[in-house]
């Protein structure tokens, strides 16, 4: 395992959970336990009478690190190329986003642009999330999508590539999923290449934050009296405002997502990407007119996959989307992401006073979030420098 990775992203609370270092993992040695990131099984070896540890990662690529979206920096995004508002017209008519996701991907499998898709999903039964592999149309069509509950989708990955022998890969999670696949295909490696060619197409659904498996018990069953049987599925309503459950009764209960915030997890606060800006294709309620979803197209197969769709008239597409919205949108969330990150920096600073320890940590921190650009010289500068000889930092 990369000591990067201990220590910029998992300590400090940055992992996203997509699962990519578990899945490009080459001593397969990377393990969840539902925590918010993953731990490194302990292997030993039998030597005579004696049991040996094994260290598994001195001797390694470190593929958990090339391929780790949060060590990659924030990433630039990719131009939006066109912007649609799209309803589902098959299997189910709807303008619900995982409607217009199932339809664009049940044609792109039926014309042979896919052999497969990894994707987010939920139990039904038990509401519980799981990362899911479909290979046929009807398994596409049977899934219930994602539901803004977290579970780690690209360990799915090595099921579709290796064991189900798929070259043609349309992958739907979270934004940090799609950036987690840009930064695979960005790695000059030989043997990511298998993923590298199977992942044909990202879809992202715009996202305020991923929410932990414990919410369904703790928020929906004890605090709202909502009996899992009775969910048909979850969404945030088009102004981010409301988690609204929809029943199988047709009726729906509605929560302000505030009270919902308590189960987000940690690696969300790193995140600045409501949009899906890595992704080939992204979807969302936001900017799109009642009863209509929102599709940002990026890429040439983005464009491919959804002109295949309206052409077997499985997708109803108009380009009546509020850009405007979207943009706000988007830099609400940014806001969001650094207020967090100052508050954190806050309750650490206390910290530090009382823990000597935690300094170092606060310091650098502070310096993520302060970083001080190179100035030209001005009139100050001498001023300035006889100051630091001083003591004082120049900040």
């Amino acid at each position: 395992m990369s000591k990067r990775l201990e220590a910029q992203v998992w300590s400090l609370d940055k992992c996203s959970g997509c699962g990519m270092c578990v899945a490009a993992c080459s001593k397969q040695v990377l393990r969840w336990n539902g925590e918010e990131h993953p731990y490194l099984e302990k292997r030993t070896k039998t030597v005579g009478m004696t049991r040996q540890p094994l260290d598994t990662c001195s001797i390694c690529e470190k593929f958990c690190e090339a391929s780790c979206p949060r060590l990659a920096g924030r990433m630039s995004p990719l131009e939006a190329q066109v912007y649609l508002a799209a309803r589902s017209l098959g299997p189910v008519k709807s303008g619900a986003p995982n409607d217009v996701i199932r339809s664009i991907l049940a044609a792109g499998r039926s014309a042979g642009l896919l052999d497969g898709v990894v994707t987010l999903d939920l139990d039904p039964w038990q509401l519980k999330p799981t990362a899911r592999v479909a290979f046929t149309v009807e398994e596409i069509v049977d899934s219930v999508g994602p539901q803004y509950l977290w579970a780690p989708v690209l360990d799915a990955l090595n099921e579709a590539v290796f064991e189900r022998g798929m070259q043609d890969i349309a992958v739907v999670g979270p934004p940090c999923v799609a950036q987690a696949i840009r930064q695979l295909k960005s790695v000059d490696n030989p043997r990511l290449k298998p993923y590298q060619d199977a992942i044909h197409l990202s879809i992202a659904f715009f996202c305020t934050g991923i929410y932990r498996p414990e919410m369904i018990d703790e928020l929906l069953v004890k605090r709202m009296g909502i009996p899992v049987d009775r969910v048909r599925r979850m969404d945030v309503s088009p102004d981010r405002e409301w988690l609204r459950v929809l029943l199988w009764d047709g009726s729906e209960r509605t929560i302000p997502r505030q009270q919902a915030e308590s189960f987000t997890r940690s690696g969300c606060a790193s995140c600045d990407d409501f949009l899906g800006d890595s992704a080939d294709l992204s979807v969302g309620m936001t900017g799109a007119l009642e009863d209509y979803t929102t599709l940002i197209l990026r890429t040439r197969p983005a464009d491919v996959f959804i002109r295949n769709a309206v052409h077997m008239h499985l997708l109803e597409a108009t380009q009546n989307v509020n850009v405007e919205s979207l943009q706000a949108a988007a830099q609400q969330k940014e806001r969001r992401q650094r207020a967090q990150e100052f508050e954190s920096m806050r309750v650490l600073a206390l910290d530090a006073l009382a823990d000597p320890l935690k300094h170092g940590e606060a310091v650098q921190q502070f310096v993520r979030l302060y970083r001080t650009p190179i100035r030209t010289k001005s009139p100050y500068a001498d001023k300035a420098q006889q100051m630091s000889r001083g003591g004082c930092g120049g900040c």
